[in-house]
């Protein structure tokens, strides 16, 4: 959904500040002060916690007035990305071996998509499996079964998990909200209603799937990840108490005391159903965290549960701790959750932070069913203003996690400059907290992480070294040494035109940038001294880390021009065969001037049609050639955020609008 306007009061407090407190070992026997650590807690103590976070200094927390406008109504491989070197390319994940949901998924012999049952229903619970066919004239998938998900009435399915050890699909469903908040980060009580719904899917039989069971929890998705047998979800929800008026007017004191004074804890906890059956608790109040000593004492509910994908009957695992998070990382031993420690307010599509906030860090442990807090810790800064984003700003490396901040409070990529965007963290856990054992800029490393007025674009860590891209006129991208955690260090710089949104790793020594292109005219461009351009490919060269350049480029369509890998990382798709990789992506051409155009950089060109680009990177001479856009067979200029392709043997599907469109490499 699309939200028509947003306009939320200056001073609402950030809906996604984790609350609590605790201590650890200092490494000298003393106590270290870390109000970010979570703790264990009784229900009883729980219980304590919530109606004192639900009581009357709550209404400062969730905003006593903010405006909303409803919406109106619409309609990689295995590995790391790039690294494959199977037949066909997969979803293009930010870890090797995380598997991740999306809306296609293959296995080299059947392709599954999530679609809408009908054109324009909005539900999109309609699981398709279709066959690859090397013998097909046209590279045509050849249908085999469809099955009509029951999901319930409220959700929406958002992505797919394939498990073909188990012949199986797990069906990822959200809830549909009724707000139209960009990203509903802001308004804690936007997720008082929130639910997300699992389905597994039978694939075993070869012409009819079947659905095997439908879990139901009362709580938001924030993402989902899947290790093996286990599927992890992350989830947020914000107490609803029938009765309570949350703004605490003076005439209802004394009615919404007497609800709190006889709630108890696992009545706000959310709650599971197996297949239609009454409501079970999802987590148990003993198994959950509180944050006391955090800036504000929120109610928000953080709930991390595995479902164990092997077991024939249901069989789950859960922790959870009160308070918010933004963002989660996840690699393939732990799991990370990122929360702005201090309150935010809301400017246009952009968060504006406070200027002395931080970030806190919570790691749990994962071993299958075995979901373990290990600590927390805390860095200077936030994760950025774009959602999509906010996990690639982290990455662990043999025990140590590297995190970029930014300390600008607002966007000022179209405003004034401000300080150098970025700076860097490694955290180690000891001694059950997560340590500070690195940082970048420092005393003897001063060198900032980006000039004066730039914003941080894409990141992206990889073993021992991580990219950073910030731009304002040009687009600096960074290479970072960090063998050894205890002395980060910029190892080399790269200046080119434009900026680049998401990087994926080739070889060892070869990353391709995805982003747009830029042109100046010497005035204030799009308020970053340059006017964005087409989609741009950039092929960077990193054989001497020092002396990093820019191999081969390209820039498809004019000032417009969108792509669907500038919003996620789902949208490109890589094949790997031989010493080529083939590259697809779908893209929104604007190529046709405007009858208004006047020659300047600044002129935006028309619509012309959307298609599938295709490229192959020759690994080896590191070249970038272009091969004939495969067009969608669309008429009209549309959303292309859920578009994808496949690569698979010598043919290339395109999933776009709905269906499919095949055609040989």
């Amino acid at each position: 959904m699309k939200a028509l306007t947003v306009a939320i009061v200056l001073g609402i407090a950030a809906s996604l500040v984790a609350c609590g407190g605790g201590s650890g070992s200092d490494g000298n026997g003393g106590t270290q002060v870390t109000p970010w650590r979570l703790r264990s807690t009784t229900e009883a103590e729980l219980t304590t916690y919530f109606r004192e976070a639900l009581g009357p200094s709550s209404k400062g927390y969730i905003g006593s007035v903010w405006a909303v406008d409803l919406p109106m109504a619409t309609t990689a491989a295995p590995g790391a990305p790039g690294a494959t070197t199977a037949a066909f390319s997969g979803t293009t994940l930010q870890e090797a071996g995380v598997d991740e949901a999306d809306l296609i998924k293959s296995n080299g012999v059947h392709v599954f998509n999530l679609e809408n049952p009908v054109a324009g229903d909005f539900k999109r619970s309609l699981l398709r499996r279709q066959r690859l066919d090397a013998s097909a004239a046209d590279s045509s998938l050849v249908p085999v079964d469809s099955l009509k998900i029951g999901f319930s009435a409220d959700v929406r399915g958002t992505g797919l998990y394939l498990d073909s050890e188990r012949q199986q699909v797990a069906a990822v469903a959200e809830g549909i909200t009724g707000w139209g908040i960009y990203d509903a980060w802001f308004a804690p009580q936007t997720w008082g209603q929130g639910v997300t719904e699992v389905a597994l899917i039978d694939t075993s039989s070869s012409t009819v799937m079947k659905q095997r069971r439908t879990l139901r929890m009362t709580a938001q998705l924030i993402g989902s990840r899947r290790l093996g047998t286990t599927l992890y979800l992350v989830m947020r929800s914000y107490p609803q108490l029938p009765g309570l008026d949350p703004s605490w007017p003076t005439a209802k004191t004394g009615s919404n005391q007497a609800i709190l004074d006889t709630l108890q804890s696992p009545q706000l906890l959310p709650t599971l159903s197996i297949d239609g059956a009454p409501a079970q608790p999802l987590v148990d109040a003993t198994s959950c965290y509180t944050q006391a000593d955090n800036a504000v004492k929120s109610a928000d509910i953080i709930t991390i549960v595995g479902i164990d994908l092997a077991s024939p009957t249901h069989r789950h695992a859960a922790s959870c701790f009160t308070g918010g998070t933004e963002a989660f990382y996840m690699s393939d031993q732990n799991l990370y959750l990122a929360t702005t420690r201090t309150a935010y307010s809301y400017s246009g599509p952009f968060p504006v932070y406070n200027t002395q906030t931080s970030t806190d860090i919570h790691k749990f442990g994962l071993s299958g069913m075995d979901i373990s807090y290990k600590g927390s810790g805390n860095v200077t800064g936030h994760l950025g203003f774009d959602q999509n984003r906010k996990s690639f700003r982290m990455g662990e490396h043999q025990g140590s996690l590297r995190v970029i901040s930014q300390t600008t409070p607002g966007w000022t990529g179209w405003s004034m400059p401000g300080e150098s965007p970025g700076h860097l963290t490694i955290l180690q856990e000891k001694a059950g907290a997560l340590a500070v054992v690195g940082e970048l800029p420092n005393t003897n490393r001063p060198a900032p992480l980006g000039k004066a007025g730039e914003q941080l674009y894409a990141s992206r860590f990889i073993g021992s070294r991580g990219y950073l891209v910030t731009y304002r006129l040009t687009d600096p991208l960074y290479i970072l040494d960090l063998a050894n955690p205890a002395d980060p260090k910029i190892a080399g710089e790269l200046q080119v035109d434009g900026y680049s949104d998401y990087l994926f790793p080739l070889t060892e020594t070869l990353l391709l940038g995805v982003g747009k292109d830029a042109a100046t005219d010497g005035g204030t461009g799009d308020g970053r001294f340059a006017w964005y351009q087409g989609v741009k490919l950039s092929l960077i060269d990193l054989t001497d880390p020092s002396h990093p350049r820019e191999a081969a480029r390209t820039v498809i369509g004019r000032r417009g021009t969108d792509a669907t890998a500038l919003h996620t990382h789902h949208g490109i798709a890589l094949q790997t065969v031989g010493t080529t990789t083939r590259v697809s992506l779908p893209v929104s051409l604007h190529e046709t001037a405007s009858p208004w155009a006047t020659g300047s950089s600044a002129d935006y060109f028309q619509f012309t049609r959307t298609e599938l680009q295709r490229f192959e990177i020759n690994l080896g001479a590191q070249t970038l050639v272009s091969r004939t856009p495969m067009g969608s067979g669309l008429t009209g200029e549309r959303d292309i955020t859920d578009d994808r392709s496949l690569l698979w043997n010598n043919q290339v599907h395109y999933w776009r609008g709905g269906g499919w469109q095949s055609a040989a490499w």
